[in-house]
C-alpha cells in the first residue's frame, strides 16, 4: 500500500478515535492543533511532545486504546512514523500507570 493511501487511513481512524474521545470532554486543543496541522501532522506534533493530560485522561477512563499514541504503534500505522516517535509513544502509555 502506498505511504499517501496510508496516511488518508490514519487520519480517517483519527477521526474516529477523536470522535469517540470528545463522548469524555470536548478535547477543544487537540481539534485545534488537528485542524491547523492536519491529522497526521498533527499527530505527529503531539507525540513528539511531552505527555498531555488529555492522554491521562482517556487512560482513566479506560480508553488508551483510542489514543494517538496506540494508533501509532498498531501494527498497521507503526510504519508511518520514525523508530524515536514509536518509542516515544510506547514510553507514554505506559507511564501512565506509574503515576
Amino acid at each position: 500500500m502506498e505511504k499517501v493511501d496510508l496516511v488518508k487511513q490514519f487520519e480517517s481512524e483519527l477521526k474516529k478515535n477523536v470522535a469517540e474521545m470528545k463522548k469524555i470532554r470536548p478535547f477543544n486543543r487537540l481539534q485545534q492543533l488537528l485542524d491547523e496541522y492536519g491529522y497526521f501532522e498533527g499527530a505527529r506534533i503531539l507525540i513528539n511532545r511531552e505527555e498531555t493530560s488529555g492522554l491521562r485522561e482517556l487512560f482513566l477512563a479506560g480508553k488508551q486504546d483510542i489514543s494517538i499514541e496506540s494508533l501509532a504503534l498498531s501494527e498497521k500505522f507503526k510504519s508511518l512514523f520514525t523508530e524515536d516517535e514509536l518509542k516515544k509513544c510506547s514510553e507514554k502509555l505506559p507511564n501512565l500507570t506509574k503515576k
